[in-house]
């Protein structure tokens, strides 16, 4: 990483740091009654996932995927379920939304590890590129809901308030993130068809050319 890079990330941990503090004292005083406690140690786990994947796999860190993993943890686990953020309307959406953009390039990112390659080498190949990164975020918004109905069950926490809504919020949970992901998509679409790479297309093959180039030669 540059300085830049790693001031950059410092300062996102320094935020992420300073809210979760200050998520632990709002919600102490209430912490027998109130869930919002419990979620703060979850909150504290959220954002070590991904450093230790890189740690396991032996991956060199890439600043952006782990600012990207702080900001996404930062209000889909200390704001939405810790500072009371899905009570707001149309919060949970908002961050559905933003996780599709993260989905496709997650399986973006599966692609190049299961193929050992970052290069498509056919129209068909791209077309089956796009129909599997999207299916994968499809999949990812289905666990992601199995992931807040073990909060619920586990932590006792029903902050978009799934007993109520149900099917509904399951539903556009996973509509929206879905939206997200095609989004994403129409920018590989459009840099395949430009010949010019976007940050959707750089930050994969970053990934690859630091990870995976050496070991598949």
């Amino acid at each position: 990483m540059s300085k830049t890079e790693k001031r950059s990330l410092a300062l996102a941990a320094l935020i992420y740091a300073a809210t979760l503090i200050y998520s632990f004292v709002v919600n102490f005083p209430d912490r027998a009654m109130n869930t919002r406690f419990n979620m703060t140690f979850v909150a504290i786990l959220c954002p070590l996932i991904v450093p230790v994947l890189f740690k396991l796999f032996k991956w060199k860190p890439i600043s952006e995927i782990f600012i990207i993993n702080l900001i996404f943890c930062y209000f889909a686990s200390l704001i939405g379920s810790c500072l009371g953020g899905y009570s707001v309307p149309y919060f949970d959406k908002v961050v559905h939304f933003g996780f599709g953009f993260c989905g496709i390039e997650i399986a973006y990112l599966l692609y190049m590890i299961l193929k050992r390659s970052s290069k498509l080498d056919s129209i068909q190949e791209w077309h089956i590129f796009l129909v599997f990164v999207n299916a994968v975020n499809t999949a990812i918004a289905v666990y992601w809901e199995f992931y807040e109905y073990a909060m619920l069950i586990f932590f006792n926490n029903d902050a978009i308030n799934h007993y109520t809504s149900g099917v509904h919020d399951t539903i556009t949970d996973m509509l929206v993130c879905v939206a997200g992901g095609l989004v994403v998509t129409g920018f590989l679409i459009s840099a395949k068809r430009s010949g010019k790479d976007n940050f959707f297309t750089r930050l994969p093959q970053k990934f690859y050319d630091l990870n995976l180039a050496h070991r598949n030669g």
